[in-house]
């Protein structure tokens, strides 16, 4: 596309055509300035087939806001509506909606509340809430659901990669796999949820961070092919970057030739005053690998050099390859745990796309509405159950036991106070006869998730530095309890209702079917 085509997909137009001629629709029936509210949740955690995930990690607003900042209805865009025409050839947006959407089609007047970046989510809890005038917040919907669900996607994906790795450094590698310049979504949706560093150059630069990264095959096949060998192109990279040396060593064979001469080149390095920071294992069997090249390196007297492995990880792949190096390392009279302290991992593909499970189901809808000053919750049935609608103006908690873990979050009005209730009673949101009882000496803590970030078109919220979004993050996983972490089969978190929202959640769905 052409630089003011870009501009156009990318503006106030980035979002689906039935959200502007719903629009339009409210406009003509009196209703677009009716204030309402629109809640953003995700039904169910993400499941990569033979393993799943048993929560979230929230991400993508910073960018939300930062898009909802500048969208505006242009005269480009104004024109582009303009020329539209339905089937009979009658134009589908009429002037004096595109002269309100000219004076009013922005997002000034929207107020939002949010759950922060970094922290973790569960299924049918609001994480974004949305009120304001109906036809803007229609507007909204398309944008918002595209920026929030697919980072919140990949930070999840991120964190489970980091929790695998057992903690030890992760490279985020995946520019050259991921989906266009979204990739850079991903890539700080990845740094969220769990990879330390990325090799994506202008990301890094953007949140201040080194971007990480070794040599290509490439280097070695060159030097290869004028004849210099493998040993010449080590040389010529060591003398380049000789505090940052980190070799590619299976571009002939890692452990005949690979490893020899990175440590040869090593060896050179220290003779001048410089110590090598590592090597990358890239393809073969790598634990297998890790473990005899972490034995050579010993033996030459560099037990600090760190070891990368890259080549298609993911959570399992990682589960699998340090269960095989705890196997493997006692036969060959090396600690594996010395070996997994020094290991770093470069992901790529199945982090940046989320092998497995490709998109969260995140979805936006609407649960309340202001009338005569009041609002009045807003309900839509299914004939699944667990798509029928959580209604009302809501506040969300968090409920912390004795254990200062995370035992519950609680889904009550606006109005209402868990920390003034004895005792709580949380209701299961589907299965209407099942409740827990839970006395308040149980619990430690009762915390509110939601922050103002938005009032009335007014950003008041400063999103927190990377570090401390990313300490957030910790804190919240080091809450939640292992079963509801585990790779397989995870336990289910309990996501509840009030009595109060309980009661009026059935009297709604009760006087829908009856007038239906």
């Amino acid at each position: 596309m052409k630089p003011d085509q870009q501009r156009l997909a990318e503006g106030i137009l980035f979002t689906d055509q039935y959200q502007l001629t719903m629009a339009q629709l409210f406009f003509r029936m009196g209703m677009h300035d009716t204030n309402v509210q629109f809640d953003h949740f995700y039904r169910k955690n993400p499941d990569y087939g033979e393993h799943q995930a048993g929560f979230c990690i929230n991400a993508g607003l910073d960018w939300l806001l930062n898009w909802m900042r500048t969208a505006r209805f242009r005269d480009e865009d104004i024109e582009c509506l303009r020329a539209q025409k339905g089937r009979t050839g009658e134009r589908v947006f009429q002037d004096d909606f595109l002269d309100w959407l000219r004076k009013e089609g922005n997002f000034e007047g929207l107020s939002m509340m949010a759950i922060p970046e970094g922290r973790v989510v569960h299924p049918n809890v609001p994480l974004t809430v949305v009120c304001g005038p109906l036809a803007k917040v229609q507007i909204l919907e398309s944008a918002l659901l595209n920026m929030l669900n697919y980072q919140t996607l990949i930070a999840t994906k991120a964190a489970r990669i980091r929790a695998a790795g057992r903690g030890q450094t992760l490279l985020e590698f995946g520019m050259r796999r991921g989906h266009d310049r979204g990739v850079n979504a991903g890539i700080r949706a990845a740094l969220i949820g769990g990879a330390d560093f990325t090799s994506a150059t202008g990301v890094s630069c953007a949140l201040g961070l080194p971007p990480k990264g070794t040599h290509a095959h490439s280097m070695v096949q060159a030097f290869m092919a004028v004849g210099e060998g493998e040993l010449a192109a080590f040389r010529a990279y060591a003398d380049v970057y000789p505090d940052d040396c980190l070799l590619l060593v299976d571009t002939i064979d890692t452990l005949r030739s690979g490893i020899p001469n990175a440590i040869t080149v090593f060896q050179e390095l220290r003779k001048k005053g410089h110590e090598p920071f590592g090597v990358r294992l890239d393809s073969g069997d790598l634990a297998h690998l890790a473990v005899q090249s972490a034995k050579m390196l010993d033996q030459a007297r560099f037990p600090d050099v760190k070891i990368v492995l890259s080549n298609l990880l993911d959570e399992m792949a990682l589960v699998q390859i340090l269960n095989q190096i705890e196997e493997e390392a006692p036969g060959q009279g090396m600690s594996a745990d010395r070996i997994i302290r020094r290991l770093v991992y470069g992901v790529g593909t199945r982090m940046i796309t989320s092998r497995g499970d490709a998109a969260l189901d995140g979805v936006f809808k609407l649960v309340a509405i202001e009338r005569d000053g009041e609002w009045t919750p807003a309900i839509k049935l299914s004939e699944t159950p667990a798509k029928t609608l959580n209604p009302g103006y809501k506040k969300i908690w968090r409920l912390y036991d004795k254990r200062d873990k995370a035992t519950a979050d609680l889904l009550a009005f606006h109005d209402e106070d868990p920390n003034v209730m004895e005792p709580l009673v949380l209701r299961h949101p589907v299965e209407y006869d099942t409740k827990r009882v839970i006395p308040k000496a149980e619990l430690d803590e009762i915390e509110p998730l939601h922050v103002e970030v938005l009032r009335e078109g007014r950003r008041v919220y400063q999103t927190p530095p990377l570090g401390d979004i990313r300490e957030r993050r910790d804190a919240d996983l080091e809450r939640l309890d292992l079963g509801v972490k585990r790779f397989i089969n995870p336990y289910t978190y309990h996501v509840s209702l009030s009595e109060k929202l309980m009661a009026e959640k059935q009297r709604l769905i009760r006087q829908f079917r009856m007038s239906g």
